[in-house]
Formats: structure tokens, C-alpha cells, sequence
């Protein structure tokens, strides 16, 4: 029998697929060719049907579609040993939100290389950015020299601000003064990230991202919806974060934030809720009728401190139908490859549990529809983007092997991926970037730390002597 040529044929591996059927292939095989999965299958009838021009033998470890981190502010990963807590703010000399609007463009690229080639390592290929980058240009070139996948917004939408006296780390007069709270400047920014999406094969695309959490008005609001719906995008905005958000909201309003979403028409299935920690009845009712999409931050949602206290409702919501996918947020105490263990655990802490099968589709499938791309993306599937992850045999955490979604899910974290391929590319080969100097990447990022604290007037210092070389 004559065989099909492909590219890329990537074999003997526990395929955990993220198709309709959650099929898992124990022995099974991917063929690529260009940036496509062509074909998904048992190993031997794959390696009889395809003559490869390069075959990945994955040696019995587990391949999967590249995990989606739906929320991930991008930039906030440098904030590692500088705040113990964002919003305590006579914790620190200055405010996170001071942190955030001294960045320079250079800064940016630097702390979007490092975050993006740490993902690589944890087995995602795509975050979406929620619009906190100030140079969207030098941080896609940056996601553009990893070889990642990401969606950006403008920076901070926002055209008014009574509701942000609940969390008064996230703003500083700083921090106003780059991004202004008004109408005229956020309307006129709307769009301003669509122009990427002229090309299909894109790794850096945009979307629209209103910031949320109360600080838009209706006619914000509704300009955002229209945008998004006339591009065919989803529109996402943070929403039931804080304590102290909604009541602040419904004062101003005299309606919940969510039922006033859905009463303005901007609450549909191409909606995305980040958070929704702490939504009321109507709320969640206005959820359930729109059929709007959830992203969840689990790690926000323990370091808020409301795990034991807040109506936890994330577990129903999933499985009544509701689409939840989980994003990092700021990945600032922890690696992107966290984020489902910390579901697992605030799900358990608040007795709900949440199954490492849900959590897998929350990281991939749904996480390719918060982005509005689920016909590309989140499975190994015919059709779908050359997106593959393939584990290291050899990583902690990878066995026993009999259950490799509870592995994915649970105990396979940072380092332990082999092999990635972005669009049919690969960008890791044998644990290292195949596209930047990965030393030279870290050295840069904490050079730029160090000069931003200086600027700030912040001690960076463990708090332990420090013997000098």
C-alpha cells in the first residue's frame, strides 16, 4: 500500500485527544502536515498509512493538545518576591497598582518572553491577555520570538470608577495618569488590537476586553458588545472579583452587575465572566439565562481569602452547562501549571468537588471557546492547529500511568513537557526553546526587575542576610 506523505508524525504516546468522545488512544500517533493534525489514531495503523518526513517517537508519555490560559495578565508574573499581598496596601512602599504603570516597553517584552517560555515548559500554547499591556507591540513581538499563541486588548478600559474603592491596590494616581478613566479615550482604543486578525495564521490575535469589575458605562458597554459581535469575538470583562465590588455596583446602579449586563443586551454566549466569585441570585440567574461563559481564577480566589466564605458556585456551574475555562490571572505566587491543582483544592475546600476531567476541559476546549476559537484549537482533532504537547517519560509526576488525565490534571507541572509544536512549528525540542536563548531571556527579565524596583524605591531583598560574593 502506497503511503500519504505528512511532515510530522508524532508516535507511540498515551493520546489524551479532547475530542467530542474525550477519546484516549493508550498506543496511539498524530500526523501533521503544515499547521494541521490530518490524522489521529492507533499507533500502528497511523505508522502504516503515513511515511513522515520526521518522526517524534514520544515513548509511551503523554501527548495532548496544547493547554489555553484564559486570563493571564501577562506582565504581573515579574511581581514575584516584590508583594506579599496585592491589596494590602500598607503592605508595600508603593501600590501594585504603581508597579503596573511604571513599566516600560522593554519591560514588557522582557516579563512576556519569560512568562511565555515558562508556559512552553508547562505545556500551554496560547494565554489571553486582558488588556494591562501598555506596548502590545513589543510584547506579540515577544509572544512572536517564543513561537506561543495569544489574544490582546487595549490597555485598560474604563470610563468611570466608584467601583474600584473596593480594591484599592488595583489604582494609584500613577496609574490614572497613564490610563485615563475616560469615555472619549476607551472608545477611540476599542479596536485598536483587531488589525491582527487580517491574518488567519497569526500567533498574536485581538480581541475586546473591557476591564470591568464595574468600571464601565453602559455605553461602553454596549459599543464593546457591538464591536465584538460585528468581529465575531468574544467580549470578556472582569465581573464578581472583590468583596465589596457588587454592593458598591448595585449602589451606583440599583441593579446587580450582571443582571445589568444582560438587561443592556451585552450578556450572551460570546460573553466572557472573568472571576464571577461573588455573584448574587439574580446574577446567577441572568448566567444561566444568557448562557454566557465563565473564566475562573482559582488562585485569585485563595489569595482574596474568600474561599470559605463566598457562595461557591463554580462546580454547579460546570455541570449544568455552563462553559468554565481557568486562567492564571497573575501568575505572581505560582507557574500557569498550577492553575488546576488550585481548582482541584478550592473546589474540595469548599466540598464540591471538581473532577481532573473537568479541570482538562476547562484548560483546553473551553478555554478555546473564551477565546472564540474552538473550531481551531483544544483537541487533536482533523482540522484543528498543530498544537501538541508532548510529556517527558522521565518527569516527576508522570507515573503510575495508568490515568493520564489525572496526571494532566493534577500532578504534572512546570518542566515536564518534552516536545511542543505551535502550528505544526516546533518550539521546544528536548525541554529547550528551539527559538531564543532561554538563559539570556531569564538574565533580561531580572535585570528588569531589579532596575523597576530601583526606580519604585523597593527593597527586593529576601529579608535574610545575604552573603555578598
Amino acid at each position: 500500500m502506497n503511503k500519504s506523505p505528512c511532515d510530522i508524525l508524532i508516535c507511540n504516546g498515551q493520546l489524551v485527544t479532547m475530542d467530542a468522545a474525550r477519546t484516549i488512544h493508550s498506543a496511539g500517533a498524530v500526523a501533521v502536515t503544515g499547521s494541521r493534525i490530518v490524522e489521529v489514531g492507533p499507533d500502528t495503523e497511523l505508522r502504516a498509512r503515513y511515511d513522515a518526513e520526521e518522526t517524534i517517537d514520544a515513548e509511551g508519555a503523554i501527548v495532548h493538545p496544547g493547554f489555553i490560559d484564559a486570563h493571564n495578565h501577562i506582565v504581573h508574573t515579574t511581581c514575584r518576591g516584590v508583594f506579599g499581598n496585592i491589596h494590602d496596601v500598607d503592605a508595600s512602599t508603593i501600590k501594585f497598582a504603581d508597579w503596573k504603570a511604571d513599566v516600560t516597553p522593554q519591560d514588557e517584552a522582557d516579563a512576556t518572553a519569560m512568562a511565555a517560555v515558562e508556559m512552553l515548559h508547562s505545556g500551554f500554547t496560547m494565554f489571553i491577555e486582558p488588556g494591562t499591556l501598555f506596548s502590545t507591540e513589543h510584547a506579540a513581538q515577544a509572544v512572536e520570538r517564543v513561537g506561543m499563541r495569544a489574544l490582546f486588548a487595549p490597555p485598560y478600559l474604563w470610563d468611570r470608577r466608584e467601583t474600584l474603592a473596593a480594591m484599592p491596590g488595583l489604582e494609584s494616581p500613577r496609574l490614572m495618569a497613564r490610563a485615563p478613566v475616560n469615555r472619549d479615550r476607551v472608545l477611540g482604543l476599542l479596536d485598536a488590537e483587531l488589525h491582527r486578525n487580517q491574518d488567519p495564521d497569526a500567533l498574536v490575535r485581538g480581541f475586546v476586553f473591557v476591564y470591568g469589575v464595574g468600571t464601565a458605562s453602559p455605553e461602553l458597554l454596549q459599543a464593546a458588545h457591538a464591536l465584538s459581535r460585528a468581529n465575531n469575538l468574544p467580549l470578556h470583562l472582569h465581573a464578581g472579583y472583590a468583596p465589596g465590588e457588587g454592593e458598591i455596583y448595585r449602589e451606583v446602579t440599583g441593579v446587580s452587575q450582571l443582571v445589568h449586563l444582560h438587561e443592556l443586551g451585552v450578556l450572551d454566549q460570546n460573553t466572557v465572566i472573568v472571576h464571577a466569585n461573588l455573584l448574587d441570585d439574580d446574577e446567577e440567574a441572568a448566567i444561566r439565562e444568557s448562557g454566557c461563559q465563565i473564566v475562573w481564577s482559582p488562585i485569585s480566589f485563595f489569595s482574596l481569602g474568600i474561599a470559605r466564605t463566598a457562595d461557591f458556585r463554580m462546580a454547579e456551574r460546570y455541570r449544568r452547562g455552563t462553559p468554565v475555562s481557568l486562567g492564571a490571572d497573575g501568575a505572581m505566587d505560582c507557574t500557569p501549571a498550577a492553575t488546576m491543582l488550585a481548582a482541584h483544592s478550592a473546589a474540595r475546600v469548599c466540598d464540591d468537588p471538581l473532577s481532573p476531567s473537568a479541570l482538562l476541559e476547562m484548560q483546553t476546549t473551553n478555554a478555546a471557546a473564551a477565546a472564540g476559537l474552538q473550531a481551531e484549537l483544544g483537541s487533536l482533532e482533523p482540522g484543528k492547529r498543530a498544537d501538541i504537547v508532548v510529556r517527558s517519560p522521565r518527569a516527576a509526576g508522570s507515573y503510575p500511568a495508568n490515568n493520564p488525565v489525572h496526571l494532566l490534571a493534577l500532578t504534572l507541572g512546570a518542566g515536564s513537557v518534552e516536545t511542543v509544536l505551535v502550528n505544526g512549528k516546533f518550539v521546544l525540542r528536548n525541554g529547550r526553546s528551539t527559538r531564543v536563548d532561554e538563559l539570556e531571556i531569564s538574565r533580561a527579565v531580572t535585570a528588569s526587575v531589579a532596575a523597576r524596583a530601583q526606580r519604585l524605591g523597593i527593597d527586593l531583598g529576601p529579608g535574610w542576610p545575604v552573603a555578598e560574593v
